[in-house]
């Protein structure tokens, strides 16, 4: 049997738990191993290290339905997903001006973040209870309740309908 003082086995367990808590924030900050990140959210240039999301920690947030039309798709179709201004919180990016949406392709619209407190707008993940396949304009659709508002059917909102959505950043 291996004799080791108090001192010594102090040191030990303080080391085993910051090792234990260093894992366990990985863990919550990257998503489980192995799983893909979805969705990026920074601070823009100035604002620190980035926040990934994967699709599973998405759909672990407070998930909104909204029915509604637009000019991309036939008839009304449900949309599921949180809500933006939820997703936005994670960084404290609710107080930002403008938010930057950029889709796989690179392409981006910049949204003034009034929308997200007027409108429930959502990042979809599902359309009619299917998740949205990159086929389909997914795996993330930013979707404005457009049928319940008669002002959103505007072409400006239209543009804000960018789907593919893989990053979201504070301008």
């Amino acid at each position: 049997m291996v004799s080791v003082d108090r001192s010594t086995q102090g040191v030990v367990r303080r080391a085993i738990v910051a090792w234990c808590l260093t894992i366990c924030t990985l863990f919550a900050v990257s998503g489980p191993v192995g799983a893909e990140a979805a969705l990026t959210l920074s601070r823009g240039a100035d604002g620190g290290a980035d926040l990934e999301f994967t699709l599973e920690q998405l759909e672990a947030l407070p998930l909104v339905s909204i029915t509604t039309e637009n000019e991309f798709t036939d008839g009304l179709v449900t949309y599921r997903g949180p809500l933006v201004r939820d997703v936005l919180e994670h960084l404290a990016l609710g107080d930002a001006e403008t938010i930057r949406f950029t889709a796989a392709n690179d392409y981006y619209v910049d949204v003034p973040t009034s929308d997200f407190r007027k409108y429930n707008v959502i990042l979809a993940l599902e359309a009619d209870g299917q998740p949205l396949s990159r086929r389909d304009k997914g795996p993330l659709w930013l979707m404005y309740p457009i049928s319940d508002h008669s002002e959103l059917h505007d072409p400006v909102y239209n543009t804000r309908l960018i789907w593919q959505v893989v990053r979201i950043e504070s301008l």
